[in-house]
């Protein structure tokens, strides 16, 4: 009798888990320490949006990007994030922005100058610095390639 009491409650309890949740799903990937140094686990909204939780559960970033990318592509500790209408900026690893998503390109850090990285809003380009402040505004209809790095 308990057996079967145990055994209705856990199948009851199933959905009302699932809605206490939100209907959030997550999703464990094995990325490496550089990747995800804060070891955060990637979780989907129902309708498709990307955040992160930590291990004890708790929300570190809301589920509000279309993409994440893994931490480190663009500059160490740093996560690229895509926004809806397709803005991208950038995450730290405590779930902050160091570059609002404002951005319609943001070309990798090191390509004109060392810390510097191209962006464009609205076919106007500038910089950002390898602090995630505007240096040059976007305001350019061009910016030539310089071969030297200074």
């Amino acid at each position: 009798m308990m057996r079967n009491y145990l055994f209705m409650l856990a199948i009851l309890g199933c959905p009302f888990t699932g809605y206490t949740q939100k209907n959030i799903k997550s999703i464990e990937i094995e990325l490496s320490k550089k990747e995800n140094p804060a070891e955060w686990i990637l979780v989907y909204a129902p309708d498709g949006l990307m955040g992160y939780i930590n291990r004890e559960g708790k929300e570190i970033v809301p589920p509000v990007f279309k993409m994440i990318y893994p931490f480190g592509e663009y500059k160490e500790n740093w996560a690229r994030v895509e926004i809806l209408g397709d803005l991208i900026g950038f995450i730290d690893t405590t779930g902050k922005f160091v570059v609002e998503p404002k951005y319609e390109y943001i070309e990798k850090f090191g390509k004109y100058r060392e810390d510097w990285a191209l962006v464009c809003i609205d076919d106007q380009f500038g910089f950002i610095n390898s602090q995630g402040k505007e240096i040059v505004p976007p305001i350019y209809s061009e910016i030539p390639f310089i071969n030297k790095k200074e």
